[in-house]
């Protein structure tokens, strides 16, 4: 199957072609792929690298073998819940579900400031569904979840859910009044503990710890708790351009990568690093004492707009170790486990941050107030004394 995909840029608001993508996919799935900038993007007053990595601005053509496209592209396709959904919105059989079809099915609805198509033109925008369909949406969440493939709202949700990534029921939705995107977050017929509502919790924590950190509201829809967290890549001007560090750090399968990998990325390509490499720092010192263990390389991003150029992206997807697993997806150092107080301080000193003890000493200060927070989320008692490491971590 050979496939050749427009990639348009619609961060000014319209879209423009950045290139051409052409990919071949074997019979056996063997893919070749290539990727080259259109001459009048690279012409253009004000032209970024879609990967400043791995396909900086050139005239030359890039190729790749990963799984038929580029790993910035693929950062536009959901994971696991939003590509479930994307198939069967799209009716993609089995032996068509690649990534360069998934990429064509997906067109503008994607998060991000990239869409694709087949042909000269790029996809009109999918109309937005409203947030005053949250409660339908949720119980179609729930309903689809359960295996059931038919019933109220499902169209609804093919709409408002194939875009978002990550395994867990969301969908994005607009508030009309307010004139604000939301990623609306939504329990799980899975979850053993109420995560939506300990989500919003650890949120208020990391704001209150001094992290960077998109708004969010808790609400009520039709008796479940929904989390809204407010979209960073739409701004007046149109949608920033983000790309993943797994794409950046070109991170594949089972990796052993550090905090400090990151921080490689941001002093080389931000265009403030030295705040940038403190907001990491003190994510990074959060994730340690909240003990968010699911700290993959999916939930860092860089973004990119022509006002700011590219900055690390507000802090998103925290959340206490769920799953009880005590081993974080990122090494501190060499290790994987909480390493202490003194020697996340000595960490920020070794990477040169300006008042490590200071940010540390913040976020531990915001952090002694988790259980207050928690009861003031709704997050049950039973829930809270799930999560007594936290104490632990605060007092080494």
């Amino acid at each position: 199957m050979n496939y050749r995909i427009k990639v348009w840029d619609r961060s000014n608001g319209d879209h423009r072609l950045v290139g051409e993508m052409i990919s071949e996919i074997s019979e056996s799935g063997r893919a070749r792929t290539a990727f080259k900038y259109e001459r009048e993007f690279l012409e253009r007053r004000d032209p970024f690298a879609l990967d400043p990595v791995s396909l900086p601005l050139a005239t030359a053509t890039f190729s790749t073998d990963h799984s038929g496209i580029f790993a910035i592209f693929e950062d536009s396709l959901p994971d696991d819940w939003g590509r479930r959904l994307l198939v069967r919105k799209h009716q993609i059989h089995r032996h068509e579900q690649n990534l360069p079809n998934l990429l064509l099915a997906l067109g503008s609805t994607g998060l991000g400031a990239l869409s694709f198509s087949d042909h000269g033109e790029p996809l009109p925008p999918a109309s937005e569904v409203s947030i005053i369909h949250l409660s339908t949406l949720g119980a179609a969440a729930e309903r689809y979840e359960r295996g059931e493939s038919e019933g109220t709202g499902l169209s609804l949700l093919l709409g408002a859910g194939s875009s978002p990534g990550g395994a867990r029921p969301k969908v994005v939705v607009f508030d009309e009044e307010n004139d604000v995107h939301y990623l609306a977050k939504l329990p799980s017929v899975k979850d053993q503990v109420d995560v939506v509502r300990i989500e919003a919790a650890t949120m208020n924590l990391a704001a209150k710890g001094g992290l960077a950190v998109p708004p969010t509201r808790l609400v009520q829809c039709g008796g479940k708790s929904i989390l809204l967290v407010r979209r960073f890549d739409i701004i007046p001007a149109g949608h920033r351009h983000m790309v993943s560090f797994q794409t950046l750090l070109k991170a594949q399968g089972y990796y052993q990568l550090r905090y400090q990998d990151l921080l490689g990325i941001v002093r080389k390509y931000s265009s403030d690093p030295l705040n940038d490499s403190e907001r990491l720092y003190r994510q990074m010192i959060f994730n340690a004492v909240a003990g968010n263990t699911d700290d993959h390389l999916k939930n860092f991003w860089m973004t990119y707009d022509h006002e700011q150029g590219w900055r690390l992206s507000p802090a998103f997807d925290l959340i206490p170790d769920v799953g009880q697993r005590g081993e974080h997806v990122l090494f501190f150092d060499l290790g994987a486990y909480y390493p202490g107080r003194k020697k996340l301080e000595n960490l920020g000193r070794s990477w040169g941050i300006r008042n490590a003890e200071i940010v540390v000493e913040q976020v531990f200060a915001a952090m002694s107030g988790w259980r207050e927070e928690f009861t003031r989320s709704g997050v049950p008692e039973h829930d809270t004394a799930r999560f007594k490491e936290i104490d632990s971590h605060l007092q080494e």
